[in-house]
């Protein structure tokens, strides 16, 4: 029986999701959600945070209103989404994780809390989303998932190895021609659009190193203490790439 569930795709900041999310946007066979559960997060009348508490709440970004709308059986392709761990703090319940096919991108936090210094140096520790991810995973292995983990440099040291494995693993076939694209505007990124510059002006995932910042910031040593635990188990269980 072909898997029909939504693919859910739960990252931490600065892990190239964007980029892997966008690799599923040029396959064309799924309708594709960018952050869905974000404005929950942000902007809805049950929002989980007050950065911007200034900004009147929608009931429209109610994560009850997301979910159906991702849920919609007249989408006419399998719905693929990516999203932060840490959005669907208000809705983590083992019966909303089994709603998906649970999948991970994870990546060292010495370069994630670098960039997030960068250009939040305000976030929290709960932003930062190791924690958030951890949870998730565990409750998609309590449910009796085998969730396909991607890590962010092996992506860019093998994208097509690690791309095919993700799909084998998810259940569907691998398309090396998405691993390619022209640079353009994606309108569905619009809301975060100052996070995602580098994502839309490139043309692919290219088979280089990935280019860490080595340092962690000043101050940071307590934050990073939090999450290398949680990204070590994951880590642990990481894709391996496939042989194509």
């Amino acid at each position: 029986m072909i898997n029909s569930k939504p693919v859910a795709l739960w990252a931490v900041p600065r892990s190239i999701s964007t980029a892997f999310e966008r690799v599923f946007v040029e396959r064309g066979d799924f309708k594709v959600f960018h952050e869905p559960f974000s404005a929950s997060y942000y902007y809805s009348e049950k929002r989980q945070s007050d950065r911007y508490a200034d900004v009147e709440p929608k009931a429209e970004y109610n994560p009850e209103n997301v979910l159906a709308t991702m849920l919609d059986p007249s989408w006419e392709r399998r719905v693929y989404f990516k999203d932060m761990a840490l959005h669907a703090k208000g809705v983590m319940t083992p019966e909303f994780v089994s709603t998906f096919t649970n999948t991970f991108i994870i990546r060292d936090p010495v370069p994630v809390i670098a960039s997030m210094t960068r250009f939040w140096p305000d976030f929290t520790l709960e932003e930062i989303g190791y924690e958030m991810q951890h949870r998730l995973f565990e409750m998609a292995i309590e449910n009796g998932e085998e969730p396909a983990i991607v890590d962010a440099a092996d992506l860019t040291a093998n994208p097509e190895g690690i791309v095919a494995a993700y799909c084998e693993r998810i259940g569907v076939p691998f398309m090396p021609e998405a691993l390619t694209w022209e640079a353009r505007k994606i309108p569905d990124w619009e809301m975060w659009a100052e996070w995602h510059t580098e994502a839309e002006d490139s043309t692919g995932i290219k088979r280089e190193p990935l280019e860490d910042d080595k340092e962690l910031p000043e101050g940071q040593e307590e934050v990073y203490e939090h999450c290398l635990p949680f990204y070590q188990e994951l880590y642990e269980k990481r894709l391996r790439p496939a042989t194509i």
